[in-house]
């Protein structure tokens, strides 16, 4: 999808738990050029002049000057879509504007979107979600991300509908910082699991085929737990969503040996579909975290329809363009 006029060169960060990722979607599409950086830079300094630094980098690198930014935000975000109410992997950006602060600094607009949302949004237009009218995606990466998309327009509640890693669950007293004791992501998370490799000492992209090995031992007593968290949360989002298609991504989902048909499995058994007589269409996110390059015209463009006029304002009143440079060591 081609962004509104004026907007045809988006970059776009990604920023994640482990690594905040760079890249464009030029004229509607998704462009091949990525750029990684850690996310512990933003937990160093203000994470607002990082992020600049590190776009200033990326503008450096291209020499391509963008229209606008659009950054994903891991967490709660207030219905102003400016304000981080609260991001549990990322929490420097708690409380800050990131969307008026980090756009001052840049010179030319910031929009913000959920990262679920946003991934999602690159599967309904260019993945496995074409067709779709009611579509729900759960994402396990660092964190566990959802959304819901309904003919074309993603449900968002009071702004931050669908953070479904935040949802109480279990009653184990489970902790990971930054987060809630016994909620979702700390029982179903890229986090929870590398808890579990290392109590076990088990290198993380080894445990699921280690667990197969030996039925009996422990790491397979907590994979299996694991996995019974994973199909009892997304059973649970099926009931209360209705998807036509239900899309499962992220990285612990792209893991070497992750026992997908048996995922497949039990959500079927544990969703609504033996008492509806419907099948479970599951599909696996096919464009990965280029998911978001794709999405990005469709954010874009919902997001000038709500808010052209403060946009306007703000391209009148913007500085002298950002100039870009390596500041974030």
């Amino acid at each position: 999808m081609m962004p509104q006029i004026g907007v045809s060169k988006i970059l776009v960060a990604d920023i994640g738990g482990t690594n905040v990722k760079f890249g464009f979607n030029i004229a509607g599409a998704a462009q091949d050029y990525h750029r990684l950086f850690s996310t512990r830079l933003l937990q160093d300094g203000d994470p607002i002049l990082r992020l600049a630094a590190m776009v200033g980098d990326v503008i450096v690198e291209t020499g391509i000057r963008p229209d606008v930014l659009v950054t994903t935000v891991p967490g709660f975000l207030d219905a102003d879509e400016d304000k981080v109410l609260f991001a549990g992997n990322v929490q420097s950006l708690n409380g800050r504007r990131l969307a008026s602060e980090l756009s001052s600094e840049l010179g030319f607009p910031v929009y913000l979107e959920r990262d679920s949302v946003l991934a999602l949004m690159g599967e309904t237009v260019a993945g496995v979600g074409i067709g779709s009218t009611a579509v729900l995606g759960i994402y396990l990466g660092t964190g566990v991300g959802a959304a819901f998309i309904q003919n074309g327009k993603p449900f968002r509640g009071a702004g931050w509908a669908l953070e479904i890693g935040h949802i109480p669950f279990g009653s184990e007293g489970r902790m990971l910082e930054g987060l809630r004791t016994d909620s979702l992501e700390t029982y179903v998370s890229g986090r929870a699991l590398q808890a579990i490799a290392d109590e076990h000492g088990a290198p993380i992209n080894d445990v699921f085929a280690l667990s197969a090995v030996d039925g009996n031992s422990a790491l397979n007593f907590a994979i299996e737990a694991f996995i019974d968290h994973i199909t009892t949360a997304i059973g649970i989002a099926t009931v209360l969503f209705s998807p036509d298609i239900l899309i499962l991504g992220g990285g612990v989902c792209e893991m070497s040996d992750f026992p997908k048909e048996r995922i497949k499995a039990l959500v079927e058994r544990k969703g609504p579909f033996g008492q509806t007589g419907q099948t479970l269409d599951l599909r696996w996110a096919a464009l990965g975290w280029r998911g978001v390059l794709n999405g990005a015209p469709l954010a874009v463009n919902a997001h000038l329809q709500r808010h052209a006029p403060a946009d306007a304002a703000l391209a009148m009143t913007s500085p002298t363009p950002f100039a870009g440079g390596k500041t974030h060591g």
